[in-house]
């Protein structure tokens, strides 16, 4: 009797143990699930860092304060009764795009755009942006499309994976023979080194239209030498992309992206019905922009899955 009570009693403490561990390879009361994302931190008005705290929509685990239009909407997002479920965990890298494609985090967010190219790898929620672009170049001066920007001789400087640097080397590789190629150059140079530039004529500069008003509030003095011409929609369309809408990305490779698409897909799309990406817009880029005339809300039939 004496060694059945011991048999017994071993077997409720493997019991027991054996219960505990399967109940810790699940979710525990209270638990969330970590979405990782990845951001570049710029440009402004959609995404900078701030000094002060106070200042930031949301600081990360190593003391980065992030602030603008983009966060600001990741911050939303995580708020709806959607994402009870989830927590934000927003970091800064040079290498989000590689990290998102590799499945290393679950999407990455710094006004993406749409191409055939990059949705090979990846998947696309829907758009919280749209906007136009412009060319900025010395005052006197008007330069209206790839075209003429190519025969202007004027240097671009571009960053690897951007949007126009991608659209501008989609559109060097189809011209042919004698035909003239818009000067790239891939630079991270200043952007008041950029401007100077632009103002002696050397260069010419591409971006969408609240960037350029963000870079034209912090430097007057210089705009009084330069021309912005914002490019018509058609030109935006056929060069640089038919959306002319920013998007997070998931890389395909990615544990949870297809889920994460849908949910945070299914989240812009309620604070649009609801108003609220209208709002984030005026707050973040028109009034900081000083221009209420500046709009980056999508249409509701951009409100699409692009792949």
């Amino acid at each position: 009797m004496k060694k059945r009570i011991k048999h017994i009693s071993l077997l409720t403490v493997v019991t027991i143990l054996l219960m505990t561990v399967l109940a810790g390879c699940g979710k525990t009361e209270g638990s969330k699930k970590v979405i990782k994302i990845e951001t570049r931190g710029s440009p402004a008005p959609f995404l900078y860092t701030v000094d002060d705290a106070k200042d930031a929509v949301y600081t990360t685990k190593d003391g980065v304060h992030l602030a603008g239009y983009d966060v600001a909407v990741l911050v939303e997002l995580f708020s709806l009764p959607a994402f009870a479920e989830y927590e934000l965990e927003l970091t800064v890298s040079s290498n989000a795009l590689v990290d998102a494609q590799q499945g290393v985090i679950d999407a990455t967010i710094n006004n993406w755009s749409y191409n055939a190219e990059r949705a090979e790898s990846y998947l696309f929620s829907f758009p919280y942006t749209k906007s136009r672009y412009t060319i900025t170049s010395k005052a006197g001066t008007s330069i209206n499309s790839f075209e003429e920007l190519a025969n202007s001789g004027l240097i671009i400087y571009g960053g690897a994976g951007g949007n126009t640097t991608n659209a501008i080397e989609r559109w060097n590789d189809k011209r042919t023979e004698g035909q003239s190629k818009i000067n790239l150059q891939y630079t991270s140079v200043d952007i008041t080194v950029q401007l100077q530039e632009a103002i002696e004529g050397k260069v010419a500069l591409i971006h969408d239209q609240p960037v350029i008003l963000k870079y034209k509030n912090a430097y007057p003095t210089q705009f009084e030498s330069l021309n912005i011409t914002v490019l018509s929609d058609n030109e935006t369309a056929t060069n640089i992309t038919a959306n002319n809408t920013s998007h997070i990305l998931f890389g395909k490779t990615g544990t949870h992206s297809k889920e994460y698409q849908k949910l945070i897909s299914e989240g812009i799309k309620t604070l649009f019905e609801s108003g609220k990406l209208e709002e984030l817009g005026k707050k973040w880029v028109a009034e900081a922009l000083g221009d209420s005339s500046v709009t980056v809300l999508p249409l509701a039939s951009d409100l699409i899955y692009l792949n």
